[in-house]
């Protein structure tokens, strides 16, 4: 399905990182953190910084993924690909804009108060981006539905998307780490590095995101093969 789709997932990735990738790399360098000789009164500081860091690395990723979703329905569904301009002009951006940044205030904040909650909190939003682009939803709809469509599923979902979600960061911070010792420490080497690793490896976790939930959604609405879960 990746390879089917890549004239369409590539580009898109390109035009959403390129910007993405300087807020990420500003982040990396302003927000770095230093837990030495932490003062009581820093530690409200401190977690901002664990927020404001896991949110810049996260911001970008859920909405790519509500566009992923057009092209992951088509091929589940057999249909043809539609033109990038065609798709581009017909999709929600205010929502996914917003459940983008809300996902990613929010796994920041819940990874800051002793990781379980942020874990909890990914298991049961991570389908909402897809689900906005499937259902075309309203931004607390959206949330709603995903936790609704995760439950039962929690754990399967922690460790399949969360697993893949790590296995990529841990592969960017390797290429990231790469990239800096061959162009040296750099606002401009950041982005250039964070835009490739976003093209290169975004769209693969994306794919997944998207397959799980357009197959939740499929069973929960009853539809038979081939046809779009969202309508009934």
């Amino acid at each position: 399905m990746y390879v089917q789709q890549a004239g369409f997932l590539l580009p898109v990735a390109v035009l959403l990182f390129v910007p993405l990738g300087l807020v990420d790399a500003i982040g990396e360098h302003g927000g770095e953190i230093d837990a030495d000789g932490l003062e009581p009164g820093e530690l409200a500081a401190l977690l901002a910084a664990v927020v404001v860091q896991v949110a810049t690395a996260a911001v970008g990723e859920v909405f790519y993924a509500g566009v992923a979703m057009t092209a992951v329905t088509e091929s589940m569904e057999g249909r043809p690909r539609a033109s990038i301009g065609r798709v581009m002009r017909t999709l929600p951006y205010g929502r996914l804009i917003a459940v983008d940044v809300l996902f990613a205030v929010g796994l920041g904040i819940g990874l800051a108060l002793l990781v379980v909650p942020g874990l909890i909190f990914f298991a049961r939003y991570i389908l909402v981006a897809p689900v906005v682009e499937i259902e075309r939803g309203g931004v607390a709809g959206s949330f709603r539905r995903s936790h609704e469509l995760a439950r039962g599923h929690a754990l399967a979902l922690l460790v399949l998307l969360g697993g893949l979600w790590l296995l990529t960061g841990a592969l960017t911070s390797v290429l990231q780490d790469g990239g800096l010792w061959a162009l040296g420490e750099s606002l401009v080497a950041d982005w250039a590095i964070a835009v490739v690793v976003g093209v290169a490896v975004t769209p693969v976790w994306a794919v997944a995101v998207c397959v799980v939930t357009w197959q939740l959604i499929h069973f929960d609405r009853g539809a038979p093969p081939g046809r779009d879960p969202a309508r009934r």
